[in-house]
């Protein structure tokens, strides 16, 4: 209890230390008091819950994310205050959403049952959102419902999550193993390798269809890592390798945006003032950030960098508070990816592991590929920083897998506890 309440409340002091210094500079909107007050008495409550409902799972991971969300709000009042509001609301929100998953779902390993449901819902969501969805920023991935809009592909990853691991747990040794012959290679036949493959390819296809290309890599590199994870075969890494080249070059030559950032990404410096111009800048500003940053508040890169508030976050972050700065958050990132595989470690039953790996590997492989484009060692995705950048949809889906996450590790615990003390018994 003192150990999870003093992470929170280092935590709220990160938060206040940087409102604080927004406020010397005099770029702090009064408001932002109390919307951070409300947030900071969510924070505490929520380890008072914790501690009356008996949580034992991992004490890290909520405070971790939390103290990355703090970092994100403070950055997001320093460069667009307008949306800082409304990413308090969402984060206070998540928060709740958080605390229903971890103590609203008394027995996680049920969601297995329901396992071609989860994929059918992922191929539902994305064609109803290419039928009916709203194009913006080139990407057919939001609904709108009238002033509000929700990017469905953020609870693809939930549904997408859930199929992948109540099917790679009723079939992992058949995958592992094989059950055809192909010369030196044993392959799983159609049966067993056919419906992970049929739900993947309309899945990423129709994705491809959204031209939201971004989350397409995201999505098949968290398909080909989970299922290399629980089978163990290498071969199914070197399978994907001609995939990924044969669909990059596919979607060179059929779409247009796509050709367009690889050519900015190849060189930015030919047109630096405009195609390249948001990639320069972010370059600018994390090399103007140095060791120690300018301070916050005192960069450029807030009012030069297109999409700062979304996108090119992180180059904000690396400009005002450094290279310390920069490489902290990064290492936050790295923190929560080690937990999930901690708490897979220690689940019991092979879905909970899967699950708890997956999301993992999800949050992992999203945060590299959008560090890499803003430090240009990729194109650029447009994927939002999880619990960093703008975005309701992007919040709430993640805190509700980190809750997802949370149980696991709190079901774990009684488990294993159970047995430890059966075996003292004589019982087990």
């Amino acid at each position: 209890m003192i150990y999870s309440v003093s992470l929170r409340f280092l935590t709220l002091a990160i938060l206040w230390t940087g409102l604080g210094v927004l406020k010397i500079e005099d770029m702090l909107d009064s408001k932002f008091i109390w919307q951070a007050a409300v947030f900071s008495v969510l924070v505490i409550a929520g380890a008072l819950v914790e501690f009356f409902f008996g949580y034992d799972g991992d004490s890290n991971l909520l405070p971790v994310v939390q103290t990355i969300l703090a970092i994100g709000l403070v950055f997001l009042v320093r460069i667009k205050p307008s949306m800082a509001e409304d990413q308090f609301i969402w984060a206070n929100i998540g928060l709740v959403v958080f605390y229903i998953i971890l103590f609203g779902i008394r027995d996680y390993r049920k969601l297995a049952e329901y396992q071609y449901i989860w994929g059918l819902a992922a191929l539902v969501l994305l064609f109803v959102t290419l039928i009916f969805g709203v194009t913006i920023n080139g990407s057919t991935s939001w609904i709108k419902f009238g002033q509000y809009g929700f990017q469905t592909e953020e609870l693809v990853k939930v549904t997408l999550l859930l199929f992948m691991a109540s099917y790679l747990d009723n079939n992992k040794e058949l995958l592992r193993i094989g059950t055809i012959q192909a010369g030196r290679f044993s392959l799983p036949d159609k049966r067993t390798l056919g419906p992970f493959a049929f739900i993947g390819i309309f899945v990423l296809g129709l994705l491809a269809a959204q031209k939201s290309l971004g989350t397409a890599l995201v999505f098949f590199l968290l398909m080909v890592f989970i299922i290399y994870m629980v089978t163990e075969r290498p071969l199914y890494l070197l399978i994907s390798i001609p995939v990924v080249i044969l669909t990059g070059f596919a979607g060179y030559f059929l779409f247009g945006h796509v050709r367009v950032r690889v050519a900015t990404w190849l060189n930015p410096w030919v047109d630096s003032s405009g195609g390249g111009f948001q990639i320069a800048q972010s370059i600018f500003a994390i090399s103007g950030g140095r060791l120690l940053g300018t301070g916050l508040g005192n960069g450029i890169g807030a009012y030069q960098i297109p999409h700062a508030d979304t996108d090119f976050i992180f180059s904000v972050i690396a400009e005002e508070i450094g290279f310390v700065g920069a490489m902290a958050v990064i290492c936050l990132f790295i923190v929560i990816v080690m937990r999930a595989f901690a708490v897979s470690v220690k689940a019991m039953d092979r879905f909970g592991q899967i699950l708890a790996a997956g999301i993992g590997i999800l949050i992992g492989v999203e945060a590299l590929i959008i560090l890499a484009g803003v430090t240009k060692m990729l194109p650029l995705t447009g994927l939002p920083l999880p619990w960093v950048s703008y975005g309701g949809s992007s919040m709430l889906i993640h805190f509700l897998l980190l809750g997802f996450l949370a149980n696991i590790s709190h079901s774990s615990s009684f488990t294993i506890g159970d047995v430890q003390i059966g075996k003292r018994a004589g019982v087990l």
